[in-house]
């Protein structure tokens, strides 16, 4: 048996590189194993005084905290919670969405209802939403607005703001009006991605302003020539370049060189995003804008068969989201201000001195 002095004095002549080389073989070749308890931490108090406590009805353990003497599990102030899925469904769940199936499919492929889905989808869209929004975009950012209409989809009829609209019928106003949700669209050089609701009507140097926090550190803002872009790039001490417009010829390049290539392309997979989903409630459209983000990021990274796992990863120390708090999403634009001229509905004068008189 080689001793250990034996195989010091044999080092001795070797030069760095060779020992370097020859511990990380070593390091490779050899497979430990090391079997560590992670210790269960009470999510309630944050005491790691916890004991195993029977489990579930679904066969999932339950512990017992002797700080706080509260029960929890292992889904407890989690996304998880209240949730009646394993682990391995919420992922198969997870994987159908990343491969944009409709909720009627994903019901059929779970073995569920659509109801418990639509909570699902938007549970799982919430959280994605509040990792996007905390993201920020810096050095070089392309930056251009989106227009959708304003849907009213799973709106009750006594809560109807107008008179109810048959798809593809023409709406009350041509072009970009009050009646349009302007979708403020923006990526950088190192491919991070802004859809943010910013109001209703055409863009303008108010609205940019207000996605001001999701921007750090701008050097270069590349847009098209409109006045409200020059305003918003001295307003983040920032180079503006813009392309120029002729009423002769098409211009697709700024003077240096650089296009909307980037975020045009964003733009059109918001119009996918609706056909895919036949189209979804303004109400939750940032979510399902921030979801798309999220799971654009995860495809380019990840191959296919690790993508439902990464995501998963990702969203499942969230916070528990309630059902209520799905239903009751408020809505990311103003009704008031594209509705109230037709004073029906929510806004007709009968309902307004009702809502007074209760």
């Amino acid at each position: 048996m080689i001793t250990e002095k034996q195989v010091v004095q044999y080092l001795k002549n070797k030069d760095q590189d060779y020992i370097d080389n020859l511990l990380e073989r070593i390091k490779n070749s050899c497979s430990i194993n090391v079997k560590s308890e992670s210790k269960i931490i009470c999510p309630i108090c944050g005491s790691s005084s916890v004991k195993k406590n029977g489990k579930d009805s679904y066969e999932k353990q339950r512990y017992f905290c002797n700080d706080c003497h509260r029960f929890f599990s292992e889904n407890t102030k989690t996304l998880f919670f209240c949730s009646h899925f394993t682990k391995d469904q919420w992922l198969k769940f997870i994987d159908y969405e990343i491969s944009g199936l409709t909720l009627k499919d994903e019901a059929y492929f779970m073995n569920t209802s659509i109801t418990t889905c639509f909570y699902m989808r938007h549970k799982l869209y919430k959280t994605a939403s509040q990792i996007i929004q905390e993201q920020k975009l810096s050095n070089e950012i392309e930056i251009d607005s989106q227009y959708l209409s304003i849907n009213l989809k799973g709106t009750k009829l006594e809560n109807m703001p107008r008179y109810s609209k048959k798809r593809g019928k023409q709406s009350a106003y041509r072009g970009i009006s009050h009646h349009k949700v302007c979708v403020t669209c923006a990526i950088d050089s190192q491919d991070n991605i802004m859809m943010n609701i910013v109001g209703l009507g055409s863009e303008s140097f108010e609205k940019y302003m207000s996605v001001i926090n999701r921007l750090d550190n701008v050097k270069k803002l590349i847009s098209d020539s409109k006045s409200c872009f020059k305003q918003f790039s001295n307003e983040l001490k920032a180079e503006n370049s813009y392309i120029k417009t002729s009423p002769t010829q098409k211009h697709y390049l700024t003077e240096d060189g650089n296009s909307l290539a980037s975020v045009n392309e964003l733009m059109s997979e918001i119009e996918n995003i609706i056909q895919r989903t036949h189209s979804f409630s303004t109400r939750y459209a940032q979510e399902y804008l921030d979801f798309n983000i999220l799971r654009k990021q995860i495809k380019y990274k990840y191959k296919r068969d690790e993508q439902a796992k990464k995501l998963f990863e990702k969203v499942k120390d969230s916070e528990f989201i309630k059902n209520a708090l799905v239903l009751n999403t408020p809505m990311p634009i103003s009704l008031k201000e594209a509705y109230y001229e037709y004073h029906y509905g929510i806004f007709s004068d009968a309902y307004l001195k009702k809502q007074q008189n209760s």
